[in-house]
């Protein structure tokens, strides 16, 4: 026997729900909104209290061009000035790479803390006692030493983050002093081979420049006379060249042995301070509000698919019609509504 089943006119098709849709599950399952703001709160509130403050020591430092590379005028001038000299400049991004070297930081690590606790930095880092691992100390000490150049300006950033205050003002004290010693130390030793190599050089020279004189005095005691363009002139004109050009290279070698010999013994420190570590450490911000936030929004996040996984963003005004299996029609309804009429 048909049915006769009555059903209202259908809307028009709108593809966005209504705001009242959107809203109306968070407020039907406010239980569950609250249970998972209060998790969440309660996680970002264990993350800013539990950790300890930590304090940052920074000093931020300058590089000192050698004077004799800052002498050199531009172009083809200061490129040959800067092969003469070597590859050890004190630039910033290599003062910043001697920082984080790797012999720098281990020294550091393995220095003794000056101070009533005592111990080594390594130990005071890790908080633990010896014997440490070799394999744990140069990670330990990259996490919390940071060094950046500003590229616009040149200046080297270097920084310790700490829970011990006293402990990062000491590393990065260290850091710097040994970076700079480190620096002064390789400096030297390419000028002691650079001095060794002119000395070859300018022995060489002065061999050739003998040798040219030689010649040109036998020539000049065996050829007390002779006309302005016969074939002695110009044999006379080849010896005074090969003079000249001897006496050229002689002096040329001379003032790079001597420049060798003054960038071996000076003592020009690396890096220069621009602005010292505070008298006063401040501890570093915990940034509570924006944890909130991303804890809040997070939070929301999980109840929105919650509530999605459940139907409850459905709009009841198109719930499709289910045919049960005794020939009746009924209105398919979100989850939340069937557990609370007991269906």
């Amino acid at each position: 026997m048909p049915r006769d089943v009555t059903t209202p006119a259908a809307r028009p098709a709108d593809s966005e729900l209504p705001l009242a849709v959107l809203v109306r599950p968070y407020r039907r399952r406010w239980r569950l909104v609250l249970a998972t703001l209060g998790v969440a709160w309660l996680g970002a509130a264990a993350a800013l209290f539990i950790p300890q403050r930590e304090y940052t020591a920074s000093v931020m430092l300058a590089a000192v061009p050698n004077a004799r590379t800052s002498a050199l005028s531009g172009g083809l001038s200061a490129i040959l000035g800067s092969a003469q000299l070597g590859g050890v400049q004190s630039t910033p991004y290599f003062i910043a790479k001697l920082i984080l070297l790797r012999s720098v930081i281990m020294q550091v690590a393995s220095e003794r803390v000056a101070d009533a606790r005592g111990g080594t930095v390594i130990e005071r880092v890790l908080e633990e006692r010896a014997p440490i691992k070799p394999g744990r100390v140069e990670p330990a000490m990259r996490k919390a030493v940071t060094a950046e150049v500003d590229k616009q300006t040149g200046l080297i950033t270097v920084g310790t983050t700490l829970p011990d205050s006293a402990v990062a003002r000491f590393i990065t004290r260290r850091l710097t002093e040994s970076a700079s010693a480190t620096f002064v130390r390789v400096s030297r030793a390419q000028a002691s081979s650079q001095r060794t190599a002119q000395a070859e050089r300018v022995d060489s020279a002065q061999r050739q420049l003998r040798r040219a004189e030689e010649r040109s005095r036998g020539f000049a005691s065996s050829n007390r006379s002779f006309t302005l363009f016969s074939e002695a002139s110009v044999v006379r004109r080849e010896l005074e060249r090969e003079v000249n050009n001897a006496q050229t290279v002689y002096s040329q070698a001379r003032a790079d042995y001597e420049t060798a010999v003054a960038r071996e013994l000076e003592e020009t420190p690396a890096v220069v301070v621009v602005d010292s570590i505070p008298s006063r450490l401040l501890p570093d911000p915990r940034h509570a509000p924006l944890k909130l936030v991303l804890a809040s929004v997070l939070a929301l996040l999980v109840v929105t698919l919650i509530l999605w996984s459940q139907r409850e963003f459905q709009d009841p005004s198109r719930a499709s019609l289910t045919e049960a299996a005794d020939g009746s029609l009924r209105v398919e309804r979100p989850m939340s509504e069937r557990v609370a009429s007991g269906d």
